[in-house]
């Protein structure tokens, strides 16, 4: 069962805030025209908790996460709009040299693809050590490089150490990745479905790893299709869709009563062993109004042009927020809550493996 933080009151929201993102947007460029990847995406990460980005692939989840820290390709993707503060920091107008820092030491990323991250002609050693030494005297650096290979479950890691990234197999190099990630003790990691290419016994390590980063003060932004690891790691959703955030909240929240159409439709999918197949978000999504409406049960009228709705407060939870017209003024969510019931996903009790 997760241990989870209790979300922070308005007091004490400001002193626990680690990082903000206000109203980013990010475009990519493309031969068909530029495309709106993340679309007005406005959340926060308190210290010590771990807020877990959900969706299909192509809702802009990872495209966000990089905007953050300025690691996507310039062009074709261009960050055109927001404010993303770290500890106070403006990262947008941070130069170069401020992000490499701040990326080398605070904020770690863990991607997707971990063979591409690691450099094929070092030893998995050496690119630990690299990012150990900065840190740590040399004497000490292999010691703790081996120590950070058992840690995230490599097998023999006194000898494994010295492998190269071909000879890990893909599960492995992940594991590494995360390694590397963790060597400068950062105090945000960002971690882009850390758990799809291991099995079940590595994935329930890696799950009590990432636990225990939270319980130790480090922040966690986490990428997550499975439902099962966020049951098991999230203190908040964010639910996305469109490069749009459209519904948010505490975990036990939202997986009890899923406000937002598109929220039930993801949950309804999931089979408690996967989600939904290899479905990408469509590439007809409205760019204006709601973006989920051409598939929405409930999509009325008012859900045509203009804006993307702003979050409403789902009754009297002030921290549960979905952005639909039928949460607005004078409007009843009755038929939309009632399918909540049957869109609950797994629980977020019991066992996590």
């Amino acid at each position: 069962m997760s241990t989870r933080h209790p979300s922070p009151g308005p007091e004490q929201a400001e002193s626990n805030r680690l990082l903000s993102v206000n109203d980013l947007r990010t475009d990519i460029r493309t031969d068909q025209g530029t495309i709106r990847a993340v679309d007005g995406v406005s959340f926060e990460v308190g210290r010590g908790e771990t807020v877990c980005l959900v969706g299909e692939s192509g809702s802009g989840k990872s495209v966000t996460c990089r905007s953050l820290t300025g690691i996507l390709p310039e062009p074709p993707a261009d960050v055109v709009g927001g404010s993303v503060e770290f500890d106070g920091q403006s990262l947008l107008e941070a130069d170069d040299e401020q992000l490499r820092r701040i990326r080398g030491d605070r904020i770690a990323h863990v991607f997707q693809s971990p063979q591409s991250a690691l450099d094929p002609v070092y030893t998995i050693g050496d690119q630990l050590v690299e990012a150990i030494t900065i840190h740590n005297t040399a004497s000490a650096a292999r010691e703790r490089a081996i120590n950070l290979l058992r840690r995230v479950g490599i097998p023999r890691a006194d000898s494994r150490i010295d492998d190269y990234p071909h000879e890990f197999s893909g599960g492995m190099c992940q594991r590494a990745a995360i390694a590397i990630a963790l060597a400068s003790d950062p105090e945000l990691l960002i971690a882009d479905e850390p758990t799809t290419a291991v099995d079940v016994t590595v994935q329930a390590r890696l799950i009590e790893l990432l636990r225990g980063l939270t319980d130790d003060g480090t922040s966690v932004l986490l990428i997550t299709h499975d439902l099962r690891v966020a049951a098991a790691l999230a203190d908040r959703l964010l639910v996305m869709y469109g490069g749009t955030i459209v519904e948010r909240g505490p975990l036990e929240e939202l997986f009890d009563r899923p406000a937002h159409p598109y929220t039930q439709a993801l949950f309804e999918s999931y089979t408690g062993c996967s989600s939904r197949g290899d479905r990408t978000a469509r590439r007809d999504v409205p760019t204006a109004g709601c973006r989920f409406r051409a598939e929405c049960r409930h999509a009325v009228d008012t859900c045509v042009g203009g804006e993307q709705p702003p979050s409403y407060a789902v009754g009297d939870r002030e921290t549960h927020g979905v952005s639909c017209v039928h949460y607005g003024p004078d409007r009843d969510p009755t038929p939309v809550l009632a399918d909540a019931a049957a869109a609950r996903p797994v629980s977020t009790e019991g066992d996590d493996d």
